[in-house]
């Protein structure tokens, strides 16, 4: 017994030196070679092969490496791992596999095999084979890639109408293919003067180009290109299409725009986008553009090299048949076309919007959503405003709109509708004195439905100093407003800080301090008054007309209004309308609540005035908004009823 037991030891001592002879990256008197293999995965996804070891070999495996991959265009892969690694101690060797995928409409995704060899002191090297780009590839092939774009997707509205599509335009610029050298500064200044931008910058747009470029100048709707443009020497009117909405400022701020990626949008993409592609630049065309962009089709092609380029020591060595001989499809991707986004914009709504907003001078804006569920019908911004997204990212002091969340504050204290407040003419916080509006008449006792009615600054400066620091902006964030939600497109619903002294809480009250809101955040105040509940306003939809938001990653707000509570709000701004500052717009029959404002603000010294206004009814709630003007009755009001009643 004890001579088996001796020999049984020593047998599972062999089998136990046998089986760590074969164990995977440790094996006897070879290090792992894990750290070559990754660093080749590293560099094929870099593209630069430079810097690694390879052994001696009388083909320059750099040189190789960008002749079989010049075709592809600078596409690599997206992922190159290391797999498994076998080795072979008697031979000094090593076999790795490399899983790699290429990031397409559908992935191309393939497994190469790798020989290392150990070099000793020299550590591991790689033995250099075109098959390490693709197992197809060989000395005498290379690789190559055609890519076909997708459609972009379109914006619909809430009828499904599309409002951003693809529209004809022609690309107009200087043709420097078809140009002498020496008449092409003045026929860059010369059409640029045409079509009306900066002649010097554009000449030094055109000389920066390459010798055979088209240098786009500017790019018009079909039907729009100016007469006698054509007739530019040197001029070429390229017809293209972009997505486009159906005008050039049409709800510009909320949609955006589109147009071909500049070498600064390629770079920044990290090689997402590629030169051609059309991407979006601002507003729901930029917020969404994976979306509406969609994905290119791509086929590779496997096929000869140049003789020039075999590099094989033996040229009888080229195959009689096979893919070093004609071009082949390798793999192929067919394009994805663009999700078309729907949205709940109304375009009737939105084009009447502009046209109320066309004749203010100055920045403003009209928000209107669906009085019930918080869907945004249109926002609108004068053209004052350029591209800007004013309507839905502006940030301005509310003034007296704001006092709806004082007075839902003020209601949660334990007030009611009908308790008194002292409206005197001033009143001092911790020797800060506070007013109201010049000429206001309506001092003495009022009932919290009276303050909100005449919007009495002082009363809701005495009725604050009973309120914690913590209470306006809960009451803020009850009427959707001072919190921030993700809604898909550029937008903020306000930010109402909490009050760190008596005199930023006393001036928070009436709608000043640190408090800003955006149209949006006050339309969204008026449809949570009006629906009786808190809401979150949304722009995009699904194609059966649900909200796309992502409720999970939407912050909840600590209160939730309730329906009595709103009750008791939308009395108050239907007084406003009965018998307080907006009696005198003319808007009572045409609304059943609303709530004028008036903020100050400071512009290069001078002391100037926002002006607001709010309104519900059971369609729409609507925030009107002029960025310099007097009282919001007698400055914003007119822009809701005129919209109204057109």
């Amino acid at each position: 017994m004890r001579v088996a037991s001796r020999w049984a030891l020593s047998l599972i001592a062999v089998l136990a030196l046998l089986l760590t002879g074969c164990g995977r990256n440790q094996p006897p008197r070879m290090p792992d070679a894990t750290p070559t293999a990754s660093a080749l995965a590293s560099a094929l996804a870099s593209g630069d092969i430079s810097a690694l070891p390879f052994t001696a070999s009388t083909v320059d495996p750099v040189k190789d490496y960008g002749i079989i991959t010049a075709g592809m265009n600078g596409v690599l892969p997206s992922s190159v791992t290391v797999g498994d690694i076998a080795y072979d101690e008697a031979s000094q060797t090593a076999t790795v596999n490399l899983d790699q995928t290429y990031d397409f409409s559908t992935d191309w995704a393939f497994t190469t095999v790798v020989g290392l060899h150990y070099m000793g002191s020299d550590g591991w090297q790689i033995d250099w084979s075109p098959a390490i780009v693709n197992p197809s590839v060989d000395g005498f092939t290379r690789l190559s890639l055609t890519v076909t774009a997708p459609t972009r997707g379109s914006i619909l509205a809430r009828d499904g109408q599309a409002i951003v599509y693809n529209r004809d335009v022609f690309n107009i610029g200087i043709d420097k293919m078809n140009c002498p050298d020496e008449e092409t500064d003045a026929a860059a200044r010369q059409l640029a003067q045409a079509v009306g931008i900066d002649p010097d910058a554009y000449a030094q747009q055109v000389a920066a180009g390459g010798p055979s470029q088209f240098v786009i100048a500017i790019t018009y709707r079909a039907g729009q290109v100016p007469a006698g443009v054509d007739q530019i020497r040197c001029s070429l009117a390229q017809p293209s299409t972009l997505p486009l909405a159906p005008t050039k400022m049409f709800a510009i701020g909320v949609l955006g725009t589109a147009g071909q990626a500049t070498a600064e949008d390629i770079q920044n993409s990290g090689g997402v986008f590629k030169a051609g592609d059309v991407v979006g630049k601002s507003g729901l065309q930029k917020s969404q553009n994976t979306a509406l962009m969609g994905k290119p089709g791509t086929t590779i092609y496997i096929g000869p090299r140049a003789s020039a380029d075999v590099m094989n020591d033996s040229p009888s060595a080229r195959p009689t048949a096979s893919s070093a001989d004609t071009k082949q499809v390798l793999f192929q991707a067919d394009a994805v076309n663009g999700t078309d986004l729907h949205t709940t914009m109304d375009i009737d709504l939105q084009t009447k919007a502009e046209t109320v907003l066309a004749g203010q001078a100055d920045v403003a804006s009209l928000v209107v959503l669906d009085s019930q569920t918080g869907a945004i019908l249109a926002a609108a911004n004068s053209p004052a405003s350029g591209g800007n997204a004013y309507a839905t990212v502006g940030q301005y002091a509310p003034g007296s709109t704001f006092k709806l969340a004082t007075a839902l504050a003020l209601l949660r204290s334990g007030m009611t509708p009908d308790s008194p407040l002292d409206c005197p003419s001033s009143v001092t916080v911790d020797g800060k004195p506070f007013t109201n509006d010049p000429g206001f008449a309506h001092t003495g006792t009022l009932t919290l439905q009276q303050a909100v009615a005449y919007s009495c600054n002082t009363a809701m400066v005495n009725g604050a100093s009973a309120l914690g620091m913590g209470d306006l902006p809960t009451a803020a964030a009850s009427l959707g407003i001072g919190v921030q939600h993700d809604l898909g497109f550029p937008a903020s619903l306000g930010n109402v800080p909490t009050p760190t002294t008596n005199v930023e809480k006393a001036a928070s009250a009436f709608g000043q301090a640190q408090i800003v809101m955006s149209p949006l955040a006050m339309a969204t105040e008026a449809a949570s008054v009006a629906s009786g509940r808190t809401i979150t306003p949304y722009l995009l939809i699904d194609a059966s007309g649900n909200p796309v938001i992502d409720a999970t990653a939407a912050p909840q707000p600590p209160q939730t209004l309730t329906a009595d509570e709103a009750t008791q709000l939308r009395a108050m701004m239907a007084d406003v309308l009965n018998y307080g500052t907006a009696a005198s717009t003319g808007l009572k029959g045409l609304v059943d609540g609303a709530k004028t404002g008036t903020a100050e603000f400071t512009q290069d010294g001078q002391t100037l005035t926002h002006s607001w206004i709010i309104a519900f009814n059971g369609q729409y709630a609507i925030c009107a908004y002029v960025n310099i003007g007097s009282f919001g009755a007698t400055t914003a009001g007119p822009i809701v009823k005129a919209f109204l009643t057109s």
